[in-house]
Formats: C-alpha cells, sequence, structure tokens
C-alpha cells in the first residue's frame, strides 16, 4: 500500500506545481488594465497651443546675442540736438535749437530753432531749412555745434513755425518717450530718441521693447509711421518679428 501512496501523493503535487506555472505565465502575458483619464476640454486645448505659440514667438524675436550698434563719427541724438546753441557766420549767439522737424515720409528735415525767451520757454520759433544750417559734433560729446547762414535780422525776418496740434509727431520731442505699436503681435514699444547724420536726416530710431524695458534697440528711421489726427496721432513701428530679431542694440551708457 506504501507504494500506491506515495504516487498518488506525487501525482497531486506535480498537478498543483504545473497549475501555479500556469497561473504565473497567463499573468505574464496579461496587458496591464487602461486606467481611463479625464479628456482635455477645448478650453484646456486653446489655452495650452496660444502658450506654446507665445513662448515660440518669443523665441523667435529673442535670440541669444545681438549685435551692438555703434555711432559714427557724422551721426548724432536728436536729444543731444536739442538745446544746442545756433550760432551766425561770426559765432555769435542768435538762437537755439528748440525741435527737429522728423516730419512724414518724403519731407525735408528742417531745424526748429527758438528766437529770444529764456530756458527754452518763450520766444518765437522758426523752421530753418538744413541746407542753411552746418552741424558738427563736439570732441567731449556734449552739444554740437550749430551754425546757420542767417544772421539776427534775418533770422527774424523768416514766418513762425506753429505746432501742429498737442501731440506733433513730425517733432522729435513729441515723438520721443511716446508708445508706440509693433508691427507684430500686440507688443508695444516706447520711442527713446532719433539717430540722424549731421547733414539732419534721420537715420534711426531708437526703441526699447516694452514700457517698462531698459534694453534699448535700433531700427530704421523709416520704419517709425504716423498716423496724424485731428490734434493728436498715433506712432507704429512697422518692423516685422525677423526683422526685430536682428536689430542692433544701443550700449547701456548711451
Amino acid at each position: 500500500m506504501k507504494p500506491l501512496l506515495f504516487t498518488a501523493s506525487a501525482i497531486a503535487l506535480m498537478m498543483g506545481t504545473a497549475a501555479c506555472s500556469q497561473a504565473a505565465s497567463h499573468a505574464e502575458t496579461t496587458p496591464p488594465v487602461a486606467m481611463e483619464t479625464a479628456a482635455a476640454t477645448p478650453d484646456q486645448v486653446k489655452d495650452e497651443h496660444a502658450a506654446d505659440l507665445k513662448e515660440m514667438t518669443r523665441a523667435e524675436i529673442e535670440p541669444a546675442a545681438r549685435d551692438t550698434y555703434t555711432m559714427a563719427p557724422d551721426e548724432l541724438f536728436a536729444s543731444s540736438l536739442i538745446g544746442s546753441e545756433v550760432l551766425n557766420p561770426v559765432g555769435e549767439e542768435i538762437a537755439t535749437v528748440a525741435d527737429v522737424w522728423i516730419g512724414e515720409a518724403g519731407d525735408t528735415p528742417k531745424l526748429i530753432v527758438r528766437e529770444g525767451g529764456v530756458a527754452g520757454v518763450g520766444g518765437t520759433l522758426h523752421a530753418i531749412g538744413l541746407d542753411s544750417a552746418t552741424i558738427e559734433n563736439v570732441a567731449d560729446e556734449g552739444e554740437p555745434d550749430v551754425r546757420v547762414t542767417y544772421s539776427e535780422a534775418s533770422l527774424e525776418s523768416l514766418p513762425e513755425f506753429e505746432q501742429n496740434g498737442v501731440d506733433d509727431y513730425r517733432l522729435a520731442s513729441e515723438a520721443m518717450g511716446t508708445t508706440a505699436s509693433l508691427a507684430f503681435g500686440d507688443t508695444l514699444a516706447r520711442v527713446n530718441d532719433f539717430i540722424m547724420k549731421t547733414d539732419g536726416t534721420p537715420e534711426y530710431v531708437v526703441i526699447s521693447d516694452g514700457l517698462a524695458a531698459t534694453t534699448k534697440f535700433v531700427v530704421d528711421a523709416d520704419t517709425l509711421t504716423i498716423e496724424q489726427g485731428d490734434g493728436d496721432g498715433s506712432l507704429l513701428i512697422d518692423v516685422d518679428a525677423d526683422a526685430f530679431a536682428h536689430a542692433k542694440v544701443l550700449p547701456a551708457d548711451q
């Protein structure tokens, strides 16, 4: 009887082992049950897309490094020209530079000079063509020398210049410090200054990207579009994202 009992026990043990092996094999080959997740709402998808697009756009217009703009010997800032003394042919002061006429596309640059007045207040304004003036930079980067072909008497005989409304953006001083729209996106910029040739031609406009930004970019002056209204107007920097991405920066000390 003992051999028979041993055989039955062995058979039972073998059957149990086989069952366990089949169960383990089944567990290994059966894929796990996927957990269901809530689908993103259309608003969430839209917000994520907008965030990705905004990040991509900023990355495109903000390269790792930009070239620095270097002023040429025959270039000057409009801000440094305003307030300069105006000298007659023999070197006598007869007026001061009150403003620079930037004008609109195709306009001839002019100096707006103030004859009489005190500390930039009062007096009479006259417009002088740059063909009647010579502008020379000075060595210490102070106010440039401005010499004109007019005598004091002939200057007084010129017609009086009248500003066209409060926001007359044809004048450099009116545009400087004003908010302008950039043509791409919904970005705002601030007009800081103009870079001019000593013959009076405005070459570049200096802007900062954003109202509180400190970095100053140099873009072509003809990108500044002035939209005049009745006594006011608005400014647009007509430059695309690619051109702005390659705009040079002005050194921090200028």
